[in-house]
């Protein structure tokens, strides 16, 4: 065990040196990638309709590449996924992967070799920082979410693959077998079709690794399931125990929650999103994980990695060696990382390697603080993640802002007969407790005057003990994988997370 991580972290240090001399000179770093993206790509049918070969610095970039989202793409794409070759990319696009986002999904993004590299770039980094910070998180074996195999395996019409074989393709080949070696739970537990029979695995699986150290995910919800499903699912998951894991296991359950601590005493970190509509669901994880440190996550989108957490603090600045970023100003002003305000909040533009040139992410962050030439973001939530009843256009990032503020996770949710909005939340809540949110969310100027006037009735609570259970069918019916679900502050009765009470 220790070989392998050695192995890992080994391959972190010398990416991390690169990432360390790219923070010192974060504006000739983006340079150097978007050059290095625009010669790659220049001969693509994308690079010659667009006159790559005529760019040579970022200024020209911006001014002949307009700002795309994924509908302005999608010919490009469908052309790529058709098997056409040198279409958005010089190189072959050997995957696609399906964005999981919380209002639409089915949006193909390509990988190439290159783009692959580039999350890569950013994984590896990170990973360096943490092992200073927290070196006991590398003392044992890790967990890193595997999800069941809800969706058969499928492929483009021209025969390249949708999805990833496994988180081990960010990064790479050589580091794969050392990845392999270390985790806690098999990767064949993903071939797993059965949500109960999968989730039965895991939990035996987890619970048999005492030398657990380190947990890997994106959502808190997806670990926060399995812990919630520990009691209810234990007679199955005993029946495939040894009687010392038995004998853990029902000591573990004999309490009102689950001692995560007696079953798992090495776990050091925790790795997953704090910010946005994961920081209550985070706040929870710590409290039923005491023992280990809630470590942020960086915005590691499907289209891109953006952040990275780094340095002695893990706050998160710009993955400037994987991604070219340009942030957008609330006056639609472009920015590069080097003239972004603390204070200010930006939408994500962001050029890969894998042929996303000028795409609009839709992701919204906030910068906090800048180290040196470098900001260090939070993120804030989706840009195109509101609610307008009527007029009074809440935003999810405003919302998971004053969610935050409760002792447990919550969500929003319109309704329209009368209109007004429901909260979901995970723990009872007082009348005065609701209406302080109420009145919270009538900071929003539209929302107060809609209150007032009465276009909208007063919020409403209901309890739900099991949010995250219900998120995560809600997720799955949907059609992700339960990975792929992740929190929401903020839903509409049009998106797929809705749920009838």
């Amino acid at each position: 065990m220790a070989a392998d991580w050695s192995v890992l972290l080994g391959a972190a240090r010398e990416e991390a040196a690169r990432f360390g001399n790219a923070l010192a000179d974060p504006a000739g770093a983006q340079r150097a990638l978007l050059a290095r993206i625009v010669a790659d790509n220049a001969g693509s049918a994308f690079g010659r309709e667009h006159d790559f070969a005529g760019i040579t610095d970022i200024a020209r970039w911006q001014a002949r590449m307009p700002v795309r989202g994924h509908a302005e793409l999608a010919g490009w794409i469908d052309r790529a996924a058709s098997g056409e070759p040198g279409v958005l990319t010089g190189a072959p696009v050997i995957a696609f992967e399906e964005t999981g986002g919380t209002r639409s999904g089915g949006k193909l993004i390509p990988y190439t070799a290159a783009g692959l590299a580039g999350f890569r770039d950013a994984v590896l980094p990170w990973l360096a920082s943490l092992a200073k910070r927290r070196p006991e998180a590398f003392a044992g074996r890790t967990y890193v979410t595997i999800s069941p195999a809800t969706r058969q395996p499928r492929s483009t019409a021209g025969g390249i693959a949708i999805g990833l074989d496994s988180d081990a393709a960010y990064l790479g080949a050589d580091l794969a077998p050392s990845f392999a070696a270390l985790l806690a739970v098999p990767p064949d537990t993903g071939r797993i079709a059965d949500p109960a029979d999968w989730q039965i695995a895991t939990l035996r699986a987890l619970v048999t690794a005492t030398d657990l150290s380190f947990v890997s995910l994106w959502s808190p919800t997806f670990l926060l399931a399995l812990v919630e499903a520990l009691e209810p699912r234990a007679e199955d998951v005993l029946a495939g125990l040894d009687p010392a894991g038995r004998r853990r296991l029902t000591r573990a359950l004999a309490g009102p929650e689950p001692d995560t601590a007696m079953l798992w005493p090495a776990l050091d970190c925790i790795s997953c999103w704090r910010d946005g509509a994961s920081a209550g669901f985070a706040q929870r994880l710590g409290a039923v994980f005491p023992h280990a440190a809630i470590d942020a996550k960086g915005l590691l989108a499907t289209e891109a990695a953006v952040t990275v957490p780094y340095g002695e603090n893990g706050a998160c600045v710009p993955s400037l060696t994987s991604t070219v970023i340009e942030f957008r100003d609330a006056d639609s002003t472009i920015h590069l990382c080097d003239t972004v305000r603390p204070g200010e909040s930006y939408r994500v533009i962001v050029t890969t390697a894998s042929g996303l040139y000028r795409y609009d992410l839709g992701d919204i962050v906030e910068c906090v603080d800048r180290r040196g030439r470098v900001p260090v973001l939070r993120f804030v939530g989706r840009g195109d993640a509101a609610s307008d009843l009527v007029g009074e256009k809440l935003e999810e990032g405003f919302v998971a802002g004053i969610l935050a503020t409760l002792p447990a996770p919550a969500t929003l949710i319109a309704r329209t007969d009368p209109p007004g909005y429901r909260m979901l939340c995970a723990v009872a809540l007082a009348e005065a407790e609701v209406a302080a949110i109420d009145a919270a969310l009538c900071a929003n100027p539209q929302y107060a005057h809609a209150r007032a006037i009465g276009q909208l009735a007063p919020l409403s609570g209901e309890h739900r003990p099991r949010l995250v259970a219900d998120l995560t069918r809600a997720g799955l019916a949907a059609g992700r994988r339960m990975g792929d679900v992740k929190p929401v502050a903020l839903m509409r009765q049009a998106d797929e997370y809705w749920m009838e009470s």
